[in-house]
């Protein structure tokens, strides 16, 4: 799969959102378009909960020493690719 410039571009757009985590706590999150766009997905299709997502983040940070914005990264990509990865490449 091939993808233009501008996709491109519009993936690396930063925004934010509060998420609400398993204890109704609120984080505030800044995250790349791509990222929102995978963790909706795994979220829309009830494979997760956002705050499923968010303690997946929060044991990557225990795990690996990583800040939770990068440890979440990891752990939506992960699981991501688990689900809907082409395994054809």
């Amino acid at each position: 799969m091939q993808w233009t410039e501008k996709q491109m571009e519009d993936w690396l757009k930063p925004s934010e959102r509060t998420l609400i985590d398993e204890h109704g706590d609120a984080i505030l999150l800044e995250q790349f378009a791509l990222f929102w766009e995978q963790f909706d997905e795994l979220v829309e299709a009830d494979h997760f909960t956002e705050a499923e997502l968010i303690q997946f983040g929060h044991d990557t940070v225990a795990e690996f020493h990583f800040p939770f914005n990068l440890a979440i990264q990891d752990a939506v990509g992960h699981l991501y690719l688990g689900r809907f990865g082409d395994d054809s490449t």
